[in-house]
């Protein structure tokens, strides 16, 4: 009994002490937080404490709520305040997240102790700690009862938070791999807690990710300054939707653009000298590896004929349950390439399991992001990418001098063709890799290890210097296909197949992308004097062409009218409107959403096959003799019958998002797979009203221009800066989106001063 009271006062005693250290380092913050239009937040502070703090202020003002929702669940506790959730989604995601807490990871990293771990320096961890005591203040001024934000008011699982919160959510990531396989990870004859699938389960492309970027270099531009387009098309709802933040520390800093809600990091924005972007790259971040059980063990496995215990870990959780809370234990087997996955397609049997292995991010991240911070020009921006290897995207950007670049400068498993060739045994492995491009390496050997190199920023994946990048004078631009077609003037070629696709057909959207910057560099699309500027890349991507469209539609429609004069009469209302349709997703186009059924329903068939010579250009020619052609255009007339929505109704009528008070913000933009630029992806097709909620699609947009005065930007954030359906900052940039308007970043502080609707000094106390 001694000895535990002992270590109980210990434990009080720490955690008196840490509060103690955070109570004094709150003390010596101060920050200026001024709102402008539409509740664009601006923190101006003299240091990156007290910069994390009005940042943390702000980020809880505008969606607190997310906030102590994700720190619940990166905590491992969803379950106990929600239940087990649909399909066990919360108790997958708490056995996930406790294993990860108990494995001391996060704690080893913060000491410095995980080889190539890089230990977050002063001013990350100084960012953090400020953020998280921005959060706190919020908390005590307001009052956990008193939130305005009724989807969290007076919760029960609202507590106060520590630094130690954020850098777990850091490490979970915003998306874990395989994390119901990994919950779902057990040894023949033990039953399973959870079956092994479920809408936690990732896919080697994330769902409902992707952008587009440009970036415009001096040959390119009307000044011959950089000019930048960031167009991420992101989630509306959830953990990875944006928020906008402007950082200022005079004569040190000045950064603006937008953020992952919960963190105090600006990942797409320009500062003076640099603008850039991300988007969602075709390289493979994580592989399996299949394991040789030992056939006396079958949680032991072999290596170079060697039996190796896996380690184990008991996991405990609590369950909501009716009858109150209910105890959950999980033991889990960990190995030397990473934790036991099973899933429908990789079980775990007595002969054979699989292991799981991300390519490491750690906390590098937010020192990446700092030093980007600070480039002066995308040759340095560059090399900020290189020595922290932790962008999980392919990175475009321009500078002020007009250079532009691109490349996926990130932690790729260093698996070579060669390698996957020689170590993928079985036929699943072989199947996987020819198939999705993820490696299933044969773990009973150490030489089918991925390999290392002493130039990369940590083991096992490749340096900086074998990966996709590119440097040009005119433009480099991606809209997530592979890095091959970057600039069909220097393809890029020669990489692993990791890395993604060569030689083959683009989507077109990217086709359209690269059309747009052609046709906007000769002056052929009716958009003025040839070569960019601000106001003709705004004009550009709000254009809303249809590339599929635009090859197709005139076939289409002579198709359709040749069917409505002989078996099919019921097209020809839709024949009338396909002919008329302007080609456009705008909200007054009419007849686009005939097309897009068609389009979704498999119609877009080409005669022409894909010739690598012009990329761009192919595969092209509807293939009106195929009978899916006209099949598909048949099936969409049905089904807007069948839903009684005209075939003449605009896009307006039905494509909308909802927000409070029932209001329906028309939304204009389409479906990438169609050959739109402007991503919009709606769900939710209902009887009369169309497509009644979008799930993703452009979301923080942002045009950069550099000129002889200093960078000139304007952006919108498409859902809004807040998630609080009662916030006056919750539908306000929506509208703006809808009109096709654009609101101004403001990047000095004199046009922050000028536009300030309120300002708010946070000093720590």
């Amino acid at each position: 009994m001694k000895r535990r009271n002992t270590l109980a006062a210990g434990v009080l005693l720490a955690a008196l002490a840490i509060s103690t250290q955070a109570a004094a380092a709150e003390r010596s913050y101060r920050a200026e937080l001024t709102r402008t239009a539409y509740g664009a937040p601006h923190v101006k502070a003299a240091d990156y404490g007290s910069l994390g703090y009005g940042a943390g202020y702000a980020a809880a003002q505008d969606n607190f709520c997310d906030f102590a929702e994700r720190t619940l669940t990166v905590s491992g506790q969803r379950a106990r305040y929600f239940g087990p959730g649909d399909k066990d989604a919360n108790v997958v995601s708490d056995l996930y997240h406790q294993r990860l807490i108990q494995t001391g990871r996060l704690d080893a990293l913060l000491a410095g102790d995980v080889p190539g771990g890089f230990k977050p320096s002063a001013d990350a961890r100084a960012l953090a700690k400020g953020f998280i005591a921005g959060i706190n203040r919020y908390v005590r001024d307001t009052g956990a009862a008193s939130l305005p934000d009724a989807r969290c008011r007076g919760a029960a699982w609202i507590r106060s938070y520590d630094e130690t919160d954020y850098w777990r959510a850091t490490l979970a990531g915003q998306q874990p791999t395989l994390m119901t396989g990994v919950a779902a990870a057990a040894p023949p004859g033990v039953a399973d807690i959870v079956a092994p699938h479920g809408p936690a389960e990732r896919s080697p492309v994330p769902e409902g990710q992707g952008s587009n970027a440009y970036a415009l270099g001096r040959e390119v531009t009307k000044t011959g300054h950089g000019v930048l387009l960031g167009n991420p098309h992101y989630p509306w709802d959830g953990i990875n939707r944006f928020t906008r933040m402007h950082f200022i520390i005079p004569g040190k800093l000045n950064i603006v653009g937008a953020g992952l809600q919960n963190s105090p990091t600006i990942g797409i924005g320009h500062n003076q000298w640099v603008a850039w972007t991300h988007t969602v790259s075709t390289a493979r971040r994580f592989g399996l590896f299949e394991l040789k059980l030992d056939p006396k063990d079958a949680t032991a496995y072999l290596v170079d004929g060697v039996s190796v215990p896996m380690t184990r870990t008991s996991v405990t959780i609590q369950v909501k349950t009716e009858g109150g809370l209910v105890p959950l234990t999980r033991t889990y087997y960990d190995t030397r390439y990473g934790p036991l996955v099973e899933t429908p397609t990789n079980p775990w049997t007595a002969e054979r399991a699989f292991a799981v292995r991300d390519a490491p991010v750690n906390l590098r991240a937010v020192d990446q992001y700092l030093t980007m911070w600070q480039a002066r020009s995308v040759r340095e921006l560059a090399a900020a990418l290189s020595k922290f290897q932790a962008a999980g995207f392919n990175t475009t950007a321009v500078d002020a001098g007009g250079e532009a670049f691109y490349g996926d400068i990130g932690p790729l498993p260093y698996v070579t063709d060669a390698k996957a060739g020689a170590c993928s045994v079985s036929d699943l492995a072989r199947k996987a890799w020819a198939d999705t491009r993820v490696p299933v390496l044969d773990g009973s050997r150490a030489a089918c290890d991925w390999d290392s190199d002493p130039k990369a920023a940590t083991s096992g994946i490749y340096p900086p210097s074998a990966l996709p990048q590119i440097f040009r004078n005119d433009y480099a631009a991606n809209s997530n296909d592979s890095y091959w077609l970057t600039n069909p003037k220097q393809l890029l070629a020669g990489f692993g197949r990791i890395f993604g696709d060569e030689a083959t057909a683009r989507s077109l959207r990217t086709r359209l992308a690269l059309r747009q910057i052609d046709e906007r560099v000769a002056g052929t699309d009716g958009l003025g004097a040839a070569k960019f500027d601000l106001p003709t890349l705004q004009s550009v991507l709000f254009g809303n062409r249809n590339l599929g469209a635009e090859m197709t539609r005139d076939p289409l429609a002579a198709l359709c009218r040749r069917a409505a004069a002989g078996p099919q009469p019921d097209l020809s209302e839709a024949c009338a409107a396909l002919a008329a349709w302007d080609l456009r997703v705008n909200l007054d186009s009419r007849g686009a959403h005939i097309f897009r059924l068609f389009a979704e329903k498999g119609g877009l068939r080409f005669k022409v096959p894909f010739d690598a010579a012009d990329p761009v250009n192919t595969p092209n020619t509807l293939d009106v003799e195929d009978p899916r052609v006209l099949a598909a255009l048949v099936d969409a007339v049905k089904q807007l019958r069948t839903l009684r929505i005209p075939m003449d109704a605009t896009l307006a009528q039905v494509q909308t998002e909802p927000r409070a008070g029932g209001e329906r913000i028309p939304i204009h933009g389409g479906p990438g797979p169609e050959g739109i630029f402007n991503v919009i992806t709606p769900v939710d097709l209902k009887s009369e009203l169309g497509w009644t909620k979008i799930r993703h699609g452009s979301s923080w947009i942002m045009a950069v221009e550099f000129t002889d005065r200093g960078p000139v930007s304007q952006g919108v954030l498409t859902y809004s800066q807040s998630t609080n359906p009662d916030s006056p900052n919750a539908a306000d940039q929506t509208r703006l989106y809808s009109g096709k308007g654009w609101d101004d970043l403001r990047f000095t502080e004199a046009a922050v001063r000028k536009g300030a609707v309120s300002t708010l000094v946070l000093k720590g106390r």
